[in-house]
């Protein structure tokens, strides 16, 4: 006689239970999903205005330095539509003395020596107008450490940059001032008779300043049209050789201009040097005083 097989009882309710406790937990994973889906979508919409309506130019650039992903912004600080601006990279648009820096710091951003950098650059403009701009790059690395794109962000400083140009050449315009009246200060030229100049040197005389004597007087000869050229140095007390020589020769370059050279004041430690030196002052006059220079030039005047 067969035998039947014996069926054993399955707790339903048991099952029923341990059933409904899977899908609650299920339930409960899904409204986790859901909710960090819903915070996601939240922060991926945040980061979207902050892209888009950020006041500075925002871009996602590839390792091959085309655009991912640029703002509005950007386009309007270089002057293109976003269509242009697609097929274009930043490269192009860097201004072509400023390229070599900036792809340094590129390749060390890409082969993870640096993570970020900041820089000032030139951009070019649609209109070919020149962009200042201070760039800050920050690289993006995949979990094994190699690079996947980087962030740039990029603020327009051309005001500041052409502020800055102005009072660079402001300070320049002061500069030159200031040396122009401290060349006249120390070479100054009085034109105290007609055709008869004076200039007073007083204090040390270096090299640069006896170029300045040579360069005054042949100026003064010629604008004044002067006849009789007095160079005093009664408050000079010491000169060297070379400079010496230089003053020598300032008043050798007036007799050429036409006009007679007359050298007053000179000090017994110069006379000893223009002794060393074995000067040749022929066509030079050589007087005490300032005042006997004067007197004498307004004489040969009348004559």
């Amino acid at each position: 006689m067969e035998r039947l097989p014996i069926q054993q009882s399955v707790p339903l309710d048991e099952d029923i239970d341990l059933l409904r406790l899977r899908i609650a937990d299920l339930e409960k994973q899904v409204e986790v999903q859901a909710e960090d889906i819903k915070s996601a979508r939240a922060e991926a919409l945040r980061y979207r205005r902050y892209f888009d309506f950020a006041q500075i130019g925002m871009t996602v650039t590839s390792p091959e330095t085309g655009w991912v992903e640029f703002n509005q912004r950007l386009c309007e600080q270089l002057g293109y539509s976003p269509e242009e601006m697609t097929a274009t990279n930043w490269v192009a648009l860097t201004h072509p003395e400023d390229v070599s820096l900036d792809m340094d710091l590129f390749n060390q951003l890409i082969r993870g020596e640096i993570q970020r950098y900041s820089l000032d650059k030139r951009f070019v403009r649609k209109d070919g107008s020149t962009m200042y701009g201070n760039i800050l790059i920050q690289g993006v690395y995949r979990p094994d450490g190699s690079f996947d794109h980087l962030f740039g962000f990029l603020h327009d400083i051309t005001e500041r940059w052409e502020g800055e140009k102005e009072r660079l050449a402001l300070k320049q315009e002061i500069i030159e001032a200031q040396k122009r009246a401290l060349r006249e200060l120390s070479t100054p030229l009085i034109p105290v008779a007609k055709h008869v100049l004076v200039m007073p040197l007083v204090g040390t005389i270096d090299n640069v300043r006896a170029q300045a004597v040579l360069e005054a007087l042949l100026d003064g000869v010629t604008r004044y049209q002067a006849r009789m050229t007095i160079l005093d140095i009664t408050g000079v007390q010491v000169m060297d050789n070379e400079v010496t020589n230089a003053i020598i020769q300032a008043a050798r370059a007036v007799n050429l201009l036409g006009a007679q050279a007359i050298l007053t004041g000179i000090q017994p430690g110069i006379a000893k040097t223009l002794v060393d030196l074995q000067a040749d002052l022929s066509t030079v006059m050589t007087l005490s005083t300032v005042r006997e220079g004067i007197s004498y030039a307004l004489g040969r005047l009348k004559r």
